[in-house]
């Protein structure tokens, strides 16, 4: 097999199963894919503009240019500086290609594009939208903070969840025309497939990829404890591939699941989801009551065993 690419990005909302593909293509004797090193978002920071009032770009591109540095050469130069980390990395592993997996990637997709949108091998991998708001969730629960991205849907959003979906659907809608863009050197893959039938997947991956496939490698890849980092705290609490957590937002209280279905329910039949029961909100007056019935129910419960 021929790789016309010597470098491979991973690209998901977070929480979408990225660190388990980085762990399963790191298993590879030929590709290194370390923890998130955030190479390629801080890359997407530096290229950032903003457009002031006559039009103009106010960044690094168009400062530079007046110093005599094209886009281009500016473009190429931050290029080989992110690579010649990842070539690196790879040369001290022994192995051929480098791969990267930093799930804030997915918010600068732009910007990821400008630097080497055709220079690589994308993979893009989309998990079920609201089983993506429960991890979040439990992710943000966990750090007791929002990463700046979701940070930035928090701000627009005050209910977490609704701001997580929404969060989901704008990576998506990249993923998928950036994928429209680029249709040599993309491949979609879902979450579900992967952890319901990761073998075949897998195979799928790595025909995509051009390299040889080997059906140890799922174990191996699994059994590692040696190459954690950043992001890789749930996926190292589990030496196999698992299908439980597929599913979990059903059990979600049904007003948040229909709320939820509304923002997410396009994108969903878009990426090959079934979409989700939407029912009618309950009044005010409905909700006050089923309020004060389970404040009732509680006050029941505490109460009982107390003379």
């Amino acid at each position: 097999m021929t790789q016309p690419y010597e470098g491979i990005i991973i690209l998901g909302a977070p929480r979408s199963g990225t660190t388990l593909l980085r762990r399963l293509l790191d298993a590879h004797p030929g590709i290194a894919c370390p923890a998130e090193t955030c190479i390629f978002s801080a890359c997407a920071r530096f290229l950032h503009s903003e457009q002031v009032s006559d039009g103009l770009d106010f960044g690094v591109l168009t400062g530079l240019a007046f110093a005599g540095f094209q886009p281009d050469d500016v473009h190429e130069r931050l290029r080989q500086f992110a690579f010649a980390f990842k070539r690196e990395h790879a040369r001290r592993q022994n192995k051929k290609r480098w791969a990267e997996k930093t799930a804030v990637d997915s918010f600068h997709i732009g910007k990821i594009e400008e630097l080497c949108g055709d220079k690589v091998q994308f993979i893009c991998l989309v998990r079920h939208g609201l089983d993506v708001a429960c991890s979040m969730k439990e992710l943000s629960n966990r750090g007791y903070t929002y990463l700046s991205e979701i940070h930035e849907y928090i701000k627009r959003y005050p209910r977490p969840m609704e701001a997580f979906a929404h969060a989901w659907v704008d990576v998506n809608r990249s993923m998928l025309d950036f994928i429209e863009r680029h249709p040599d050197n993309t491949l979609f893959l879902r979450y579900e497939d992967l952890v319901s039938r990761p073998t075949e997947t897998m195979q799928l991956v790595f025909d995509y990829l051009g390299e040889e496939w080997s059906d140890d490698l799922l174990q191996s890849a699994l059994a590692r404890k040696d190459n954690a980092g950043l992001g890789d705290w749930k996926t190292y609490d589990s030496t196999k591939i698992g299908y439980s957590s597929v599913g979990r937002w059903k059990s979600l209280p049904a007003p948040i699941a229909s709320t939820l279905g509304q923002i997410c329910n396009p994108m969903l039949e878009a990426c090959g989801y079934d979409p989700v029961e939407v029912k009618q909100a309950d009044s005010a007056e409905t909700a006050r009551r089923r309020y004060l019935f389970a404040l009732m129910l509680g006050s029941g419960k505490n109460g009982q065993g107390k003379n």
